[in-house]
This record gives C-alpha cells, structure tokens and sequence, in this order.
C-alpha cells in the first residue's frame, strides 16, 4: 500500500471514528448475564452505572478536592491527598484531573521524600553546581589563585585581586582571603592600608578568646584586668572579632600607629608575635613598607 492511499485511509471516517473511540471495559450484565463492552468515563469524572444492553455508562464529574487522571469506572473519585508540608510549596494545585503537586522551596531539595536545606560550601571552597529542587550543592575546593572567606550555597570562589598600578602586595592572598594591597606610605602613615592589615591580623588568625577578651577591655574600657566587666562582653570568639574589627574601621591614624606598641606588651604577647611576623613578612617583600 502507498503512503498516499494509507493517508486516505486513515481520513475516512469510519477509520477516524474507531481511531478516536473511546476506551471500553468488560462487564457482565446482571440480568441477562451478557458479556457487554462499557464505555470507561473520561479523566475528571467517576462511574455511577455500568453500560446496559440499551443504556450508556452513566458518569459523573468529580467533586471538589477529588479526581481521575485516566480513563476510568472508578465508582468515586480519588481524593487529592498531597498536602505540601514544611519547606514545600504547591507546583500545581488540586484539579478534576491531577492530583496536588508539591515541590521544595527555593533553597532546598528532596532527599527520602523530605526537603532539605542546600548545604553551604564553607570558607575555603565555592560553589561548583547550584543546588537545585532535586539535587544538593556540589562544593569545590577553592584553586590556587582563588578564595571564599564566607559560608553559601550560592558564591562561587573569587579570583585573587590584581594588585593596581603603584600598590604592592602587604599580604599574600590563600584559599580563605583575598590579597591585600597597598602603598607603604598608606602602611607607615596609619592609613586605610595598615588598617586592612591590622584587620587581618585579627580576622586571619586563630587567636585564643582570652586574649581577644583581654584586647577588647584594653581598648574599650580601658581595664587591663580581664576579668572586670567580663560578663558585659560576648560569650564566643566571632563576635569579640567582629567587635575587633568594627573598631579598626574608624579607629583614627594615631589609634592604628599607636596599635603595634600595644600589642607588643606582655599581656598581648601572643598577638603581638603574630603582628611581628605579618610585619617581618611585609617588610622582606617591600623593604620601603614599616612603620
């Protein structure tokens, strides 16, 4: 058969008719005990009679919050029994024909059913694949040349900064910061740039709670004892740091020259080394660059 007279064929109507025909189930009839072919009811409705020799199927559309998404002699509709709970939200609601839908929410995905949180690729690492509704963040290790200093599901690692024309580098960049630049005049004269580093000092180093306590009584309330006024200062050493450095931030030229000599007294001796070191460090790259 050509496919020309296979497309005239399929055009007549009777073809179309058995083509398009809707689909039956077996039923026996009670009362005469024939074997009769019913229609099924289309999706969005349920069946209330069984076909007749002489009668249709009798069908009946679904009530509100129940349906049918196929072709069906269901004697009710289903019920829509998906009820988006924590973290989710509706993708498509209840309809004669589908069932409720849920879906997580931005910011999570489905694992055993529950929607969970994306995980954060902490300091050190970026985002090497979004998370998404179905799958978590994929984390990478920040490559040399690149740094993320903050907890997200969404940054991805950050390339070093190019030091401008006529800055040098005060200090080396890693996985975990950025480079610091700047000019040694900005560094010797209490600028923004020996702000910056003192700022890393404090921000870059792991430095005990007892000595930052200490650091913070010295410089705020002008107490050498630790222990006076301890239970007015915050319990863990990220906000004593945070403390720090919103200090240093409008500390004027004369408090940030004056900073080194501080740290250098022996109750600040464990800081004071790590300055020295930074310092040391700056001073062999830059030998133009001290205070």
């Amino acid at each position: 058969m050509s496919l020309l007279s296979l497309a005239v064929l399929l055009l007549r109507p009777g073809v179309l008719c058995i083509a398009l025909a809707d689909p039956t189930y077996k039923h026996q009839d009670q009362l005469t005990g024939e074997m009769l072919e019913c229609n099924k009811c289309p999706p969005g409705n349920h069946m209330t009679a069984h076909c007749t020799a002489t009668t249709p199927t009798k069908c009946e559309k679904c009530r509100s919050s129940h349906f049918t998404e196929l072709w069906n002699y269901l004697p009710r509709c289903l019920y829509c029994n998906n009820f988006c709970t924590q973290n989710q939200e509706v993708e498509s609601e209840c309809s004669p024909v589908k069932n409720r839908v849920c879906r997580c929410k931005a910011g999570f995905y489905m694992i055993d059913d529950f929607c969970v949180r994306h995980s954060e690729c902490g300091p050190g690492h970026g985002v090497q694949t979004i998370g998404t509704r179905t799958e978590d963040t994929v984390c990478e290790k920040c490559p040399r040349g690149y740094f993320s200093s903050s907890s997200s599901a969404l940054d991805l690692c950050v390339k070093h900064q190019d030091c401008p024309s006529g800055n040098v580098m005060l200090l080396h960049g890693s996985a975990f910061y950025d480079k610091v630049c700047g000019t040694c005049d900005s560094f010797a004269n209490g600028g923004d740039d020996l702000r910056a580093v003192l700022s890393a000092l404090f921000s870059r180093n792991r430095i005990q709670k007892r000595d930052l306590k200490r650091f913070v009584h010295r410089i705020f309330h002008k107490k050498e004892d630790e222990c006076n006024g301890d239970s007015a200062l915050p319990k863990q050493k990220g906000p004593l740091v945070d403390q720090i450095i919103a200090w240093l931030a409008q500390a004027s030229a004369e408090q940030l020259k004056e900073l080194p000599k501080t740290l250098r007294l022996p109750q600040f001796s464990s800081i004071g080394s790590r300055l020295d070191s930074i310092f040391n460090e700056i001073k062999k790259q830059n030998p133009g660059c001290s205070l």
